[in-house]
């Protein structure tokens, strides 16, 4: 880089991407410790971030002595490899095998609206957890070969030479893959004897018998007295008016009237409410 055009330019843009590449992997790794925590304690966040980013920087300046460069092969080495194929092995065998690849499928369909393709379904069943398992031997008979250690730079030699790890040094690898196993069996033997609570019992399940949908015949009827009855006096609607018998002049009999109504050339005429059945 020292010999590109404008070099001290480049050194600082690569410097600042470092900077931007450690923030994105710091971000990351904070949330997935704090979310967790803050969901289950109910801690605040603010105070629980600041204490887990405090420690993250006192742990990490272990990396950025004159021996820095081997504490992070040492935890290259020993920490992500070997504990997260087998960690991924467990999970490959607990969604295939335990809870079901058919059941998982039926899942993904529920959640995506179409099913996904057979491929997927031979390839978690079967093929990744052989190529996993196969992962993980030839990891182990490389350990069991080539006996732990590192390339130790010789200062008077100016050379680097392999040199095994030290007894303090064996006890922080083996150390460093238990630590990222040990979720696993200690969450399975806390649950599977009752050791810790996941919440569940604590929920009640409760129901009311009765009719589940709403009887909806006689909604419009309800509706309409609801909207009148809440309606002060003088914003009520009138009721709709009715037909009442013409009574006319007290002196005019009923036939009279019937008659002498307006519309008796077409036969029909208001009747007074007294008139007998026997007169119509």
């Amino acid at each position: 880089m020292t010999h590109f055009p404008a070099s001290p330019l480049w050194s600082a843009l690569f410097f600042f991407m470092l900077i931007n590449l450690g923030l994105g992997s710091m971000i990351g790794n904070m949330e997935g410790i704090t979310t967790p925590m803050v969901d289950t304690f109910k801690v605040r966040k603010e105070i629980f971030t600041v204490s887990c980013c405090l420690g993250a920087f006192f742990f990490g300046l272990i990396f950025v002595q004159r021996s820095g460069n081997y504490f992070v092969t040492m935890f290259d080495d020993y920490s992500a490899g070997l504990p997260l194929t087998i960690v991924v092995i467990l999970e490959n065998i607990s969604v295939a095998w335990i809870y079901g690849t058919k059941r998982f499928m039926q899942d993904l369909t529920d959640m995506l609206g179409f099913r996904p393709y057979s491929f997927y379904f031979y390839m978690w069943k079967y093929v990744s957890p052989i190529c996993l398992c196969v992962l993980v031997m030839a990891t182990i008979i490389e350990m069991a070969i080539s006996p732990p250690g590192y390339n130790a730079w010789i200062q008077e030699l100016a050379i680097e030479r392999f040199q095994g790890y030290p007894p303090w040094a064996l006890a922080m690898c083996f150390t460093l893959i238990a630590v990222a196993m040990l979720p696993l069996p200690i969450v399975f033997i806390a649950r599977q004897f009752n050791l810790v609570s996941d919440g569940s019992n604590k929920l009640s399940v409760s129901y009311k018998k009765g009719c589940m949908m709403k009887d909806m015949s006689n909604l419009e009827d309800n509706d309409e007295t609801r909207f009148i009855l809440s309606k002060n006096p003088s914003e009520a609607p009138s009721p709709m008016p009715t037909h009442r018998s013409y009574l006319g002049p007290g002196s005019t009999s009923p036939l009279e009237m019937t008659s002498a109504a307006p519309n008796s050339r077409y036969g029909t005429g208001y009747l007074m409410a007294t008139t007998p059945e026997s007169e119509l």
